[in-house]
C-alpha cells in the first residue's frame, strides 16, 4: 500500500506544500486536492517540496502541470524543492525541468518569490 502524506504551511510570501511518499495513479488525486484547495484559497506562489517523494509517476506530472497552469493565469507560479536524483531524472527525461523552477531547498525557492 502506498500511501501518500502532504503537509501545507505558510511561509510568506509562498505556501509550502511539503509531500511525502510517491506521487502515482493512485496517489496523485490527493495532491491535486491540495494543489486546487490552495490555489483556490488564494495561494498564488506555491512551493511544492519533495525531499521525501522517492517516485512520481506520469499522472503526478501531470496533476502538477495542470496546477501550475491554472496559478499562473493569476500571474502565480509554483516552484519545486528538494527532489531526489530519480525524481529529477523523470522531471529531465519528460521536459518538465524547463516547465518547473526547481531549487535544492525551500529557502532558495522563497527567495526566488521575494525577489
Amino acid at each position: 500500500m502506498n500511501i501518500m502524506e502532504i503537509t501545507r504551511k505558510k511561509s510568506e510570501p509562498a505556501e509550502i506544500i511539503m509531500v511525502k511518499g510517491r506521487i502515482d495513479a493512485q496517489s496523485s488525486c490527493i495532491l491535486d486536492e491540495n494543489l486546487m484547495e490552495a490555489i483556490e484559497s488564494g495561494s498564488e506562489k506555491i512551493i511544492i517540496n519533495m525531499n521525501e517523494v522517492d517516485y512520481i509517476s506520469s499522472s503526478g506530472l501531470r496533476v502538477m502541470l495542470l496546477a501550475l497552469k491554472k496559478v499562473r493565469l493569476s500571474e502565480g507560479d509554483i516552484k519545486l524543492s528538494g527532489l531526489k536524483p530519480f525524481v529529477m531524472d523523470v522531471f529531465v527525461v519528460s521536459g518538465f525541468k524547463n516547465i518547473f523552477n526547481i531549487y535544492d531547498t525551500d529557502n532558495e525557492a522563497l527567495s526566488d518569490f521575494i525577489k
